[in-house]
C-alpha cells in the first residue's frame, strides 16, 4: 500500500499551522509505519495472505483513516512537548501543577490500543470532528439532555445522587419557563453529533410534534475519555457512555439495551463479591442506570446511554487508565510506566531493576486478585484489559485496580439476571480462561513487560513473577484446566475479526504462552 500523504496533508495543515508541511509529512509517514507495521504483523501473526488485505476496499479505507487520525494524534503529542517538556520533570509533576483531573490520563494516549491494526479508525467523522471529539486533543464536549415522551422511553434502573437531583431540578424550572409538562417526558443525555447527524435526521417527526425535546440551553460540558464516546461530566458527577453512530477501532459504538442491564447487574454483583470475599485491592468502576429510545427496535441501541460511577478522587494518588502506562509522556518521551519506575527509584533509592521488579510483582499480585482470582472462585471472568482498567498510583507503586465494561465478560452464574441473548453465559472453563489468556495476559500484563524489556528487563523475570503468583491461587483453588501447564493459549484474532466480521470461528489465534515450562 503506497503512502499518499498529499490527501491529507494540507487539510491537516490548516488546523495545525505552527507545524510546517515537512513536519507534518514526517509524522505522517510515522503514523503510516505504524498502522501499516501492525497490519502486517497481524498478517503474519494470524496467516493472512497480505496481497488480499491491501486489494479489499472497505479495509483500506480503514487503515487509511487510522493513518490520518494518527498522524494528528502524533502532532498534539509534539505540540504538549514543545509547549511543556521544558517545564517539568515527568507527566504527574505537569497534572498536578497544571491542576489538571485524572481525566488527563484517560487522554494521554496518543497511539490507542496497543497494536489494533486500525487503532485511531474514526470513519464518518471529519478531521475538524476528530480533534473536537478525540480525547487526546483535550476539547470539550456537550453531552444535550433530550426529553422524550415517557411512553417512547425504556429506563433500566434508576440513579440517585445529589449532582442528578440538582440537574433534575434545573430541567423542572426549564420546563416551568417553557410551559413544558414535565410529568410526561423521560429524559436521555445524548452526544452532541449523536443528535444532529443521526436523531434529527432519523426521528425528524418526533422533533417537529414535541415527542422529543433537546434542551440545548442546558447542554452539559464534559471531557472525552479513552473510548471518545465514553465523557466524564463534573456537572453530574459521573461517566456518561452515550452512543455515535460512527465506527471507532472495529465496531460502531453504540450502547445496547441488553449492555446497558447487563453492565448494572454484572457490576454490582462483582463489586459485592469482591467487598464481601476480601478483595481489598479489587474495585469495579460501578455502571448505575441509562435508558433508551423503544420506537425502532433496529436504533434502539443508538439512541441510548448509561451512567458509570466515578473513581473516587484522592489528592495523595493518581488514579491512571492502564492504557497510559504504555504511551509516551510528553515531557520525557519515555514511557509514564518508566516514569513510575524513575519515581520509585528516587523515593526507595533502589536501582532501576528493582524498582520495575517491586512494580510489576505488586502490579500482578493486584490485577490477579481481582481477575483470576475471581475465575478459580466464581467463574467470572472479566475482559480486563489495559483499556478497561484503571490503576492508583502512589509514590510510583499501584495500590489498587478498578475495572469497568462488562460486554466481554464470560461466567458460568445463570443466577446473575442478565440477558442471555449476548452470548455472555458460558458452560466452559476455557471460554473464561480465552477471555482472561486475551485481556489480563497478553494486553496487559505481558505489554508492560514488553514495556520494561525496551528499557532493559528482562523479560523472562517478569513471566517468573507471574507465574508464581498464578501458582498461589492455585494452592487455595485448582483450576479445570491450567494455565501454566498450556504450551499455547488464545488471543483474540484482530484482523480477521476485521476482514471476517461475521465469522465466529475466526475469534481466536494460538499463540505460544511465555509462561508455559516443560517438565524437565
Amino acid at each position: 500500500m503506497e503512502i499518499v500523504a498529499n490527501d491529507y496533508i494540507q487539510d491537516i495543515h490548516n488546523y495545525f499551522q505552527d507545524f510546517t508541511v515537512e513536519d507534518i509529512e514526517i509524522l505522517y509517514k510515522k503514523a503510516y509505519d505504524e498502522v501499516i507495521g501492525r497490519v502486517n504483523q497481524l498478517a503474519k501473526f494470524e496467516h493472512i495472505d497480505q496481497d488480499s488485505i491491501f486489494k479489499d476496499a472497505r479495509i483500506v479505507n480503514e487503515i487509511r483513516n487510522s493513518i490520518r487520525n494518527l498522524t494528528l494524534s502524533y502532532i498534539q503529542f509534539e505540540q504538549d512537548h514543545n509547549q511543556y517538556a521544558k517545564k517539568y520533570h515527568n507527566i504527574f509533576e505537569f497534572v498536578e501543577n497544571e491542576a489538571l483531573t485524572e481525566v488527563f490520563f484517560e487522554q494521554s494516549v496518543t497511539e490507542g490500543h496497543p497494536f489494533h491494526p486500525m487503532t485511531k479508525t474514526k470513519l464518518g467523522l471529519d478531521i475538524n470532528e476528530v480533534i473536537k471529539y478525540s480525547p487526546e486533543f483535550r476539547n470539550s464536549v456537550k453531552v444535550i439532555p433530550v426529553l422524550c415522551d415517557e411512553t417512547i422511553v425504556n429506563e433500566v434502573h434508576t440513579t440517585q445522587t445529589n449532582e442528578l437531583d440538582k440537574f433534575k431540578q434545573r430541567v423542572h424550572e426549564y420546563c416551568q419557563t417553557h410551559q413544558i409538562q414535565l410529568k410526561d417526558y423521560s429524559l436521555l443525555f445524548i452526544h452532541e453529533w449523536q443528535l444532529e447527524y443521526f436523531m434529527r435526521p432519523q426521528f425528524e417527526d418526533l422533533f417537529t410534534n414535541q415527542f422529543m425535546i433537546p434542551l440545548y440551553d442546558l447542554a452539559i460540558e464534559s471531557s472525552p475519555l479513552l473510548s471518545f464516546r465514553t465523557l466524564d461530566v463534573a456537572e453530574l458527577d459521573c461517566i456518561v457512555k452515550t452512543a455515535v453512530n460512527v465506527q471507532a477501532t472495529s465496531a460502531v459504538r453504540n450502547v445496547s439495551p441488553a449492555s446497558i442491564h447487563n453492565g448494572i447487574v454484572l457490576s454490582e454483583a462483582v463489586e459485592r463479591i469482591y467487598r464481601a470475599n476480601g478483595y481489598h485491592k479489587s474495585y469495579i468502576q460501578r455502571d448505575l442506570s441509562g435508558a433508551y429510545l423503544n420506537v425502532n427496535q433496529e436504533h434502539a441501541n443508538k439512541c441510548s446511554y448509561m451512567l458509570r460511577e466515578r473513581i473516587p478522587h484522592d489528592t495523595n494518588s493518581h488514579h491512571l487508565v492502564c492504557g497510559s502506562l504504555i504511551t509516551k509522556s510528553f515531557i520525557t518521551k519515555k514511557h509514564i510506566l518508566i516514569e513510575c519506575i524513575e519515581t520509585i527509584m528516587n523515593a526507595q533509592n533502589v536501582s532501576f531493576q528493582s524498582a520495575a521488579e517491586l512494580f510489576l510483582t505488586e502490579y500482578a499480585h493486584i490485577l490477579l486478585e481481582a481477575t483470576y482470582r475471581l475465575i478459580l472462585e466464581e467463574g467470572i471472568s472479566l475482559e480486563a484489559h489495559m483499556q478497561n482498567s484503571t490503576v492508583v498510583i502512589k509514590d510510583g507503586m499501584p495500590i489498587s485496580i478498578y475495572v469497568r465494561d462488562f460486554g466481554g465478560v464470560r461466567l458460568f452464574d445463570r443466577d446473575i439476571d442478565i440477558d442471555s441473548s449476548t452470548g455472555l453465559i458460558t458452560d466452559s472453563f476455557e471460554d473464561l480462561l480465552s477471555v482472561f489468556s486475551h485481556s489480563v495476559l497478553y494486553n496487559h500484563l505481558f505489554q508492560l513487560i514488553q514495556v520494561l524489556e525496551s528499557y532493559g528487563y528482562k523479560s523472562e523475570e517478569g513471566y517468573t513473577i507471574i507465574r508464581s503468583i498464578i501458582a498461589e491461587h492455585h494452592e487455595h483453588c485448582a483450576p479445570e484446566i491450567n494455565i501454566l501447564e498450556q504450551p499455547t493459549f488464545n488471543i483474540k484474532s484482530l484482523l480477521k475479526m476485521r476482514i471476517f466480521s461475521e465469522g465466529y470461528d475466526y475469534q481466536y489465534t494460538k499463540i505460544n504462552n511465555p509462561l508455559f515450562m516443560e517438565d524437565k
